[in-house]
């Protein structure tokens, strides 16, 4: 289950993010959201290591916690789309095929 999903824009500047949760968890999901940016930020400056070709907007796995799974995709304008779900066992083809991201990004 998608529990959180955020915007963020070419400079780290958070644009949107809503949590689909209760109000407790949203501080905790903001911070994984926030630390997300470290690893997509390190996935681009050294693409060697890990990371999918340069046309490639989905970046996969990001980083599981104990709780949480979170994925993102990056456009062309170094905008980023983060989602956070609580499926531990969601394969990467999953959720590249999510519907509500998809269209998301497509409306982006």
């Amino acid at each position: 289950m998608i529990v959180c999903v955020a915007v963020v824009g070419h400079q780290n500047n958070p644009l949107y993010l809503q949590s689909f949760t209760e109000a407790d968890d949203a501080l905790k999901l903001h911070h994984v959201v926030h630390c997300s940016l470290d690893v997509i930020d390190e996935r681009v400056n050294n693409p060697k290591r890990n990371a999918p070709a340069l046309n490639e907007t989905f970046l996969g796995l990001l980083y599981p916690t104990e709780n949480y799974k979170v994925y993102g995709y990056l456009t062309n304008t170094k905008v980023k789309f983060i989602m956070v779900t609580t499926d531990l066992d969601v394969k990467d083809a999953d959720a590249r095929n999510v519907s509500y991201l998809n269209r998301l990004i497509l409306w982006f």
